[in-house]
C-alpha cells in the first residue's frame, strides 16, 4: 500500500493496516473484533442466513489474512470490508440461484423420466394382460387373431393363408373380440386397449 493512500486515512487506521500487512496478529484480531459484528449483519441483510452470513464474513478476513501482503485499503477500513462483504454475498446468491435452476431443470428431468417409466410399465402391464387375453381362446380364433392384429392382414388374407371362408374369419373375430372383451373387463384394463386391438378389425 503506497504512503498516498494512506494519507487519506486515518493515522489510526494507517497503523492498523500496516500492522496487519506485517502479519500481526494482535492487530489482526484488533480488526476482526472490531468489525466482525457489523459485517455479519451486512451479510445476513443480504443471504439471510446466519451460518451463511458467518462463513462470508470469516472467509473475507480469512483472505485478508492469506493477501496482508497485497491489502490496499483507499478510503476506509469499513468501506473495505463492506464491499468484500457484498461482493461475497452477492456472489453466493447468484451461485445459490444458479443450483436453483439447476435442481429444477434437474426435477423436471427426473418427472419426465418417472413419468415415461409409469407409462412403459402401463403399456407392458396391458399387452401382458392382452396376451393372457388371447391364450384363452381357441387355437384357429388365436391365430386368426394374430394375423388381424399383429400380422396386419386383411381378412381376405388370412381366409387365403390358412384357406378357410371369409365368413369363417368374421366370425372367429367377433368370437374373439367378445371374449377379449370380456377378459379383459374381468381384469378391470383400460378399454383404450380393446379399442385399439377393435380398430384393425372395424376398420377393414
Amino acid at each position: 500500500m503506497s504512503k498516498e493512500h494512506n494519507d487519506s486515512l486515518p493515522y489510526e487506521e494507517q497503523e492498523l493496516i500496516a500492522a496487519v500487512k506485517a502479519h500481526d496478529r494482535k492487530a489482526f484480531e484488533k480488526l476482526y473484533k472490531q468489525y466482525y459484528r457489523q459485517l455479519f449483519a451486512l451479510a445476513y441483510r443480504y443471504v439471510g442466513q446466519a451460518p451463511v452470513a458467518e462463513e462470508i464474513v470469516h472467509d473475507v478476513f480469512l483472505t485478508i489474512w492469506k493477501m496482508a501482503g497485497q491489502l490496499t485499503v483507499q478510503s476506509s477500513i469499513k468501506s473495505y470490508l463492506s464491499r468484500a462483504v457484498i461482493n461475497s454475498s452477492l456472489n453466493f446468491i447468484k451461485k445459490e440461484k444458479t443450483n436453483h435452476e439447476k435442481q429444477n431443470a434437474y426435477m423436471v428431468t427426473e418427472s419426465d423420466d418417472e413419468t415415461e417409466k409409469e407409462q412403459n410399465q402401463r403399456k407392458e402391464s396391458l399387452l401382458n394382460s392382452l396376451e393372457n387375453a388371447l391364450a384363452i381362446l381357441p387355437p384357429k380364433c388365436r391365430e386368426v387373431m394374430y394375423l388381424s392384429r399383429f400380422g396386419k392382414l386383411k381378412q381376405q388374407e388370412i381366409a387365403a393363408q390358412m384357406n378357410i371362408s371369409i365368413k369363417t374369419v368374421k366370425n372367429h373375430l367377433t368370437y374373439g373380440f367378445q371374449k377379449l372383451r370380456e377378459q379383459l373387463e374381468k381384469q378391470q384394463q383400460n378399454l383404450f386397449l380393446l379399442l385399439l386391438i377393435l380398430h384393425k378389425y372395424w376398420g377393414q
